[in-house]
C-alpha cells in the first residue's frame, strides 16, 4: 500500500478532495440538527454522515479521513454550538474508523479476498470473479459496525464526558445510542452509496491506489 503513487495532485483533484469535504460538513451537520431531541452535544443518535466519510476514505484514503475530521469539527461541533477546543477533541472519535478501516482493508483483509471498496457488500462479480458476500458483510459488521464504531463511540462521548458536556447519569445513554445509531446507518446507507455511486467514481479514474494519489506513475 504505497504512500504516494503519484507525486503532484491536480487542480480537479484538489476540488474532487475539497468538495468532498465540504460535503461532510454539510451531512455532519444535518445528522446531528435533524434529529432535535434525539442529538445532544454534537452527538446524533443516528448520524448518517458516518457511512459517507468511511466510503470516502476507502476511495481517497487519507483525503476521506481529514474530510471525516473536518466534518465533525465543523458541522457537528462549531456549526451547532459547540466550542472550538471540545470540537477539536471529540472529533478524533469520526478520525479513527476510516483509519483504521483503511489500514485493516487495503493492508489485511483485501488479501483475503475482502474487496477494500466495499463493492462485494452489494456485487456478486467484482471484474469476472465471484465475490464472497457473506464473508463480505461479516468483517464488514464485525470491524467497522462494533469494534471501529465502539471504540468511536468511547472516543466521542468519553471525551465529551471527561470535559464536562455529558453528565454522568447521560453517559451511557448517549454512548449507546451512538453505537447503535452508528450501525444502524453504517448497514443501511453504506451499500446504497456503493450500489449507486463506486462503479461511476471506479470508471472516472478516480479511486486512490495510495494513501494521497490515485495512479501508480508511468
Amino acid at each position: 500500500m504505497a504512500w504516494n503513487p503519484k507525486k503532484g495532485l491536480g487542480s480537479s483533484q484538489y476540488a474532487l478532495y475539497a468538495t468532498q469535504t465540504a460535503v461532510i460538513v454539510v451531512l455532519s451537520y444535518l445528522s446531528v440538527v435533524l434529529l432535535g431531541p434525539l442529538s445532544y452535544s454534537g452527538i446524533s443518535l443516528f448520524y448518517f454522515v458516518y457511512p459517507f466519510f468511511m466510503v470516502f476514505s476507502m476511495w481517497w484514503g487519507l483525503w476521506g479521513m481529514i474530510a471525516a475530521y473536518v466534518g465533525c469539527v465543523i458541522g457537528a461541533g462549531l456549526m451547532v454550538g459547540l466550542g472550538v477546543v471540545p470540537s477539536l477533541a471529540y472529533s478524533v472519535a469520526d478520525l479513527v474508523p476510516p483509519l483504521a478501516a483503511f489500514v485493516i482493508y487495503r493492508g489485511v483483509l483485501s488479501k483475503r479476498g475482502i474487496d477494500p471498496l466495499f463493492r462485494d457488500l452489494v456485487e456478486r462479480e467484482i471484474s469476472g470473479y465471484k465475490t464472497n458476500r457473506a464473508a463480505a458483510w461479516f468483517w464488514f459488521i464485525l470491524i467497522n459496525g462494533v469494534i471501529f464504531n465502539f471504540v468511536s463511540a468511547e472516543l466521542g462521548v468519553g471525551i465529551q464526558y471527561a470535559m464536562g458536556l455529558v453528565p454522568p447519569s447521560a453517559f451511557w445513554l448517549w454512548w449507546w445510542g451512538w453505537a447503535i445509531g452508528d450501525l444502524a446507518a453504517l448497514v443501511l446507507i453504506t451499500p446504497v452509496i456503493v450500489k449507486g455511486l463506486s462503479g461511476l467514481v471506479e470508471r472516472a479514474g478516480l479511486i486512490n491506489l495510495g494513501w494521497i494519489s490515485r495512479r501508480c506513475c508511468g
